[in-house]
């Protein structure tokens, strides 16, 4: 996987002081752990306010995009991204000059990734999104179950079930979100995915297991917003997935002092998500062709 950003190594020191980064690290992620569950939380109206504008205006980029004011994917704009894609590396870079943002009473998380799977095409990306059934077996163990609920021609209703285990944190969700795919011609596609519902989900697992009420609970969510860009060239699929979510802030220095916490967890997920639907499109793309899945190493990329 390669970052666009300093990593965990930069942040704690030299690589001789490996172990210590990994204490560091640890500490890090028990006192995260414990400032997170120790107090409730709701959703604040200046926060959502501040999260509507910021949607807005990562919509109004995204229809620059569409209509070519800026390139179609993000990869394009800088040559070594496709260079790092086509060797089959994972690049991940977060959004913005600030990360996270800091809004009244919120943090909004603002990461794209891209990925690019040799001959594959639309169409299994196409089949990958719609085989609700499997997305528990695909996303493990992050998502747990996944539910149509409707459907029309390029709109979808789905429920997902799903839980973020990080070291000591573990947080589970029920989120209802709405999707939407288009085509804007034979090569090029995106799709869209906004959560419509955000119930954490408290005990999950447990005989008091219980969904708590909307904008309630730890606050490590409030609200996610994906949109997903692709494109067929150079013998396969591109795919990027940018992820925009709100959460609660954290009080005081802490937000500081957890800064490679908060940063390093958006990062995982992303990255672990992109490899998991590349893994997914390579075998569909595999059954299609009656060819091995074989990795880009393997081929010798």
């Amino acid at each position: 996987m390669v970052t666009e950003t300093k990593g965990l190594n930069s942040v704690f020191g030299a690589p001789s002081a490996i172990n210590l980064r990994r204490s560091t690290l640890l500490q890090l992620v028990i006192i995260f752990a414990a400032v997170a569950s120790s107090y409730a939380a709701e959703l604040d109206s200046q926060a959502l306010a501040a999260w509507n504008d910021y949607v807005a205006s990562a919509k109004l980029h995204m229809q620059e995009r569409l209509i070519g004011k800026s390139p179609f994917l993000w990869l394009d704009e800088d040559p070594t991204r496709r260079q790092q894609l086509n060797s089959g590396a994972i690049v991940i870079s977060p959004v913005g000059s600030s990360h996270p943002l800091l809004v009244p009473r919120g943090l909004i998380h603002h990461w794209i990734g891209a990925i690019f799977i040799p001959g594959a095409t639309i169409q299994d990306l196409c089949g990958l999104v719609g085989d609700y059934g499997r997305y528990a077996e695909m996303y493990r163990p992050t998502l747990i179950k996944a539910n149509l609920l409707e459907s029309s021609d390029n709109e979808q209703r789905l429920s997902i079930v799903w839980m973020q285990r990080v070291l000591l944190v573990t947080a589970a969700f029920y989120t209802e979100l709405e999707s939407k795919n288009f085509a804007l011609n034979g090569r090029q596609g995106y799709m869209t995915f906004t959560t419509t519902r955000v119930q954490q989900i408290e005990n999950y697992g447990e005989k008091d297991e219980r969904r708590l009420a909307q904008d309630t609970g730890s606050g490590y969510l409030w609200r996610l917003v994906s949109f997903a860009r692709f494109e067929e060239r150079d013998g396969g699929l591109y795919l990027e997935l940018e992820v925009i979510g709100l959460s609660k802030d954290l009080p005081g220095s802490l937000r500081f002092l957890l800064r490679p916490v908060i940063d390093h967890i958006p990062r995982q997920a992303l990255g672990t998500k992109l490899d998991q639907t590349r893994q997914a499109i390579r075998f569909r793309a595999s059954q299609r062709t009656g060819t091995s899945p074989l990795t880009a190493r393997e081929r010798g990329n």
